[in-house]
């Protein structure tokens, strides 16, 4: 074996092992082909998966002119920033067909080391990045600090983010996926961004049901790809610290499973399998990991494995899962929703009892055809599940975190107690702007009885029918003023509480995203389960997608009497991404049915400015176990990691200023969450 190792697997991915006392090679590619042209780095650099012998460390050599077959690199490696001690220096191929993107797995590398790097072509030189191998299997570790980021749409918002976390001083970044948006000029990305984010125009793009354009080809997907890795602040944070990646739905197909999209409700039913290949591909080329080589000859969209996992010392293990390539259709079809085909009640807004019967028929229909009961209803798919399991069984780190695209907590939502909540205060205005009497001391007996009214009304309608016995029974026992209340009900006060209500399918328990762990309830019970069962503890979530802060619980069984924590969930807001609180806002505006919600979304003060009560909804109806909300914003998280405690900061990022991020400080924390080592109990400060 020669001293200096490489082995070289389709130009695009190879290794290189670190020898000490090597000499930089001069000039650019130093390849010897005299076929290839030089190039240059306009992509920037990175590095992914540091482990503690090793790291992946990625370019784009992009030619200077034409578009030869390959072009020349080399890379070095040092020990010092200045490149004085190369251990080294590797000459290396860019090919056209992985879109002139290279990706070098450098190996015999000391733990815990900081570690300098280049590209080299012709005259030009990338920026220099910089990286840091893991801690050695077993080393009692002091302290871990590392961010966790996800939803970095281009086209809204900003991206001062990056600036504020190139500053800090991590060991590593954990990116939850979203790395891009696969649509352009969609109607959720028409509130503006940066002027510095030129608009985006896909080569080979197809028109989107809701406007804009969506990416339909590999070539779609490399543009998006170069596009974002061409932001100057995304760049050097990239060169600052090691990534770990994993991919949530953007980028193939928003709240994509498998190789289904879902711009039009029902289109699921058709594959895209050339699309989602077109989307690996390109996920493949620009995104550095520590995995095995794209199987391009593989004729399914199943051709790429990247769920895998990390260590570093004793203290912490890092399961990194896929959460799309496997998962199963959503419980409900869209075109199983009563009233035709929809997102609402399918993906979103779903009843609990149509979800639960609906998964247990599914679960049923598996294990009578000799299936796993949770082959149709799961996220990660049968043998990933058991891997999960597998890992987090053998961990012996004190923490055992879980890169996890999708939010584990229930996020449910009475709907009759909503509305009965909502009735009581109109109730209560009305009979005080109607009457003069101040029935405030009675809300709470109103609102228990309005709630006992809705609960047995008539809702085989589109409207409620209602009685309101208990509601007229609780106004005639208020002292003093019962015999006008009960008098003064059917005329007057009836008819504002009957134009008040609303449709009946607003009446009942729902989820509000069964995208999300909810809408796979039976699997995410089994992977509880299995912890709680074995005793495994200290298991933290570091969850994304939802475009939102949460702090929480994962419990055994939410429909248990009394559900039991067996782990936490953090959610990180988007980088950029447009919030869930102006998702529903837009909801509650724009659909008739839903607008007699809207008070439970937001108010308006006098002077316009809005108040936002979707934080106190969603905390109200799953107060056992949410410990912290913010559903509008953007921002990150940075968690520091001691044997003894987790703390977690929230980031909410300041708005743009006519199209300009804000200065820095651009964020402010909002809340600090800590988990002590040995129970799922959780602390915040706000």
């Amino acid at each position: 074996m020669n001293r200096r190792q490489f082995i070289q697997m389709g130009s695009f991915l190879s290794v290189t092992a670190a020898t000490l006392g090597l000499s930089a090679c001069g000039g650019g590619g130093g390849g010897g082909n005299s076929g290839a042209s030089d190039g240059a780095f306009g992509q920037g650099v990175a590095s992914a998966d540091p482990k503690p012998d090793s790291i992946i460390l990625w370019t784009r050599c992009a030619p200077l002119s034409g578009a030869p077959d390959s072009v020349t690199l080399a890379l070095d490696v040092s020990t010092t920033a200045d490149f004085a001690n190369l251990v080294v220096s590797q000459p290396l191929t860019a090919l056209a067909a992985w879109d002139y993107t290279v990706r070098n797995k450098v190996t015999n590398l000391k733990p815990s080391t900081t570690y300098y790097y280049r590209f080299r072509s012709g005259g030009a030189t990338s920026p220099v990045g910089r990286t840091k191998t893991a801690p050695a299997a077993g080393t009692p570790v002091s302290q871990l600090k590392f961010a966790f980021i996800t939803c970095q749409d281009w086209s809204v918002n900003h991206w001062a983010a990056f600036d504020e976390l190139v500053n800090q001083d991590l060991d590593f970044i954990v990116h939850l996926g979203d790395y891009i948006y696969e649509t352009v000029g969609a109607g959720f990305q028409s509130s503006g961004g940066e002027t510095r984010h030129t608009t985006l125009r896909l080569p080979e793009g197809k028109p989107a049901a809701k406007g804009g354009f969506y990416a339909s080809s590999v070539n779609d997907y490399r543009y998006l790809y170069r596009s974002y890795r061409s932001d100057s602040r995304l760049q050097a944070l990239h060169a600052r610290f090691p990534f770990v990646h994993i991919w949530d739905d953007h980028e193939f197909s928003d709240d994509c499973w498998q190789d289904r999209e879902n711009y039009i409700p029902g289109e699921d039913s058709t594959t895209q399998g050339p699309r989602r290949r077109s989307a690996n591909q390109a996920w493949y080329e620009y995104i550095p990991a520590d995995i095995d080589m794209l199987d391009v000859k593989n004729p399914s969209f199943q051709n790429l494995k990247i769920y895998r996992s990390l260590a570093f010392g004793n203290l912490a293990s890092l399961v990194m899962t896929d959460e799309r390539l496997y998962r199963a259709d959503h419980i409900i079809p869209e075109s199983a929703v009563p009233g035709g085909a929809s997102e609402i009640g399918s993906r979103y807004f779903v009843p609990t009892a149509s979800l639960s019967q609906v998964e247990g028929l599914k679960m049923a229909s598996a294990t009578a055809g000799g299936l796993d009961p949770l082959s149709n209803v799961s996220i990660l798919g049968n043998a990933q599940r058991q891997w999960w399991k597998d890992q987090m069984s053998a961990s012996t780190a004190t923490w055992k975190l879980w890169g996890n695209e999708v939010s584990l907590l229930r996020m449910g939502f009475d709907g009759t107690r909503a509305v009965a909540a909502l009735l009581a205060q109109g109730l209560v205005a009305g009979v005080q702007s109607g009457l003069g009497i101040d029935l405030t001391a009675q809300m709470a007996t109103l609102t228990g009885a309005l709630y006992q009214d809705l609960a047995a009304a008539n809702k085989s309608g589109a409207q409620p029918v209602v009685t309101y016995t208990n509601t007229i029974a609780a106004l005639g026992a208020v002292p003093t003023y019962g015999g006008a209340l009960a008098a003064a009900f059917p005329g007057q006060l009836q008819p504002d509480l009957d134009a008040s209500l609303p449709p009946s399918l607003f009446l009942g328990k729902f989820v509000i995203n069964a995208d999300q762990w909810d809408g796979y309830n039976a699997e995410r019970k089994d992977l509880m389960a299995h912890l709680k069962k074995n005793a495994i503890g200290n298991v933290v979530a570091l969850t994304g997608d939802l475009h939102s802060i949460f702090a929480g619980n994962v419990c055994d069984d939410y429909d248990a009497a009394s559900p039991t924590p067996v782990m936490v969930d953090l959610v990180t807001a988007g980088i950029s991404s447009n919030s869930l609180f102006s998702y529903f806002k837009s909801v509650v505006d724009s659909s008739q049915a839903f607008a007699k919600a809207k008070p439970l979304i937001y108010t308006t003060n006098n002077d316009g400015s809005i108040n936002n009560k979707f934080n106190t909804t969603l905390s109200s109806f799953n107060g056992g176990w949410m410990k912290f909300v913010e559903t509008d914003a953007q921002g990150y998280a940075v968690v520091t990691l001691t044997p003894a405690r987790l703390t977690c900061e929230f980031h909410k990022m300041k708005p743009t200023v006519a199209g300009v991020a804000p200065a820095l400080p651009a964020s402010s924390v909002i809340a600090t969450v800590t988990v002590n080592a040995g129970s799922p109990a959780i602390s915040v400060q706000q």
